[in-house]
Formats: C-alpha cells, structure tokens, sequence
C-alpha cells in the first residue's frame, strides 16, 4: 500500500509541476525552468530565523474559554528540531489543556515561492489540520499567521496567530 501510494504522490507532483510549468515557469521552446525550481528549493535567511527555535522550550499557557472569565492556566514543554535541511522547523509539544492530557505537533516553513510563512499544527483534541499563512511584520520580532480549521458541525473557525520573540529564549505566542 505504502509504494502505490507513494507512486500516486510522485505522479501528482510530476502532473502538477508540469502544468505549472506550463502556465507560469516555461522558457522559450516549452522547456521548464528548472534552474527557477532549484532556486526557490533553497533556504535563505528566513529559514536561519526559523532554525533559532531548535531546542527545547517550557510553555506557560493561559486559556480564556469565555469573555471576562479567569484564564485557565496549565504548563508544557517543546521540542523545536530543524529538519531536511534546514528547509522546517519541527515542533512536538507536550502539555494539558482543560486538565487533559494534550500533545500536539507543528511545521513551520517560509515559502520562498510565495513569500510566505506557512505553519501546520495537528493536535490530540482534533482529528483535522491546521494550516495558516504569515508574514513577519516586524524584521526578526514579530511574525502574524491567519488560518482556519474546522470545528464541530464542520464549523470552518478562522484563527490569527501571533509570534513574538522577545530574546532568543523567550517567546509569546497569542492565538
């Protein structure tokens, strides 16, 4: 099953690189610009800021569940590693949320085609995926993710992010 499957990924990806070739990245006589390919596969310096997250982290998490009310407050722990060189940044989180065990793991890229972040986050308390697109608004500081999942009834629920790094080792993050 693994193989076919892989087959069908590879074949997709061959399919869709060649029609966007076809409809953006042809040079004269229909050839596809693989050098424009190779280029965008290449990290530059956004993925040196994203690689400053390796390591591992404590979380200190407050909760708001209702306008007014006291947060809830629980704790956690990351581990950041950067992976397929230097290209993402892996996050596995561990912690409780609502006194439940919670776990939970994210990507992070910088999208040199787009000019863009994007992040994943798949967690325990769900059974789909996050995804968000961002942009840092404050040269090395501050980076603002927009987003959405679905939520119960197939509820589609828009989510902002915002990252600042406060020092190399101190960060918050608001949702």
């Amino acid at each position: 099953m693994k193989r076919s499957v892989w087959i069908l990924v590879v074949v997709c990806a061959v399919l869709g690189a060649y029609a966007l070739g076809q409809e953006q990245g042809e040079k004269k006589g229909g050839e596809m610009d693989m050098a424009a390919w190779m280029e965008i596969g290449q990290t530059g310096p956004e993925h040196a800021e994203m690689a400053k997250l390796a390591g591992d982290w404590t979380s200190e998490v407050k909760s708001w569940m209702q306008p007014g009310a006291d947060p809830t407050m629980s704790k956690g722990k990351s581990t950041y590693k950067v992976v397929m060189d230097g290209r993402y940044v892996r996050q596995d989180y561990q912690g409780d949320m609502m006194g439940t065990p919670f776990t939970g793991v994210g990507y992070v890229a910088y999208n040199r085609a787009t000019g863009k972040y994007e992040s994943l986050w798949m967690d325990s308390m769900s059974t789909g995926i996050m995804f968000s697109t961002g942009t840092e608004t404050e040269k090395g500081k501050v980076w603002e993710y927009k987003g959405s999942f679905f939520g119960p009834g197939a509820l589609k629920v828009k989510c902002r992010n915002i990252i600042r790094r406060i020092s190399d080792d101190r960060q918050i993050m608001e949702m």
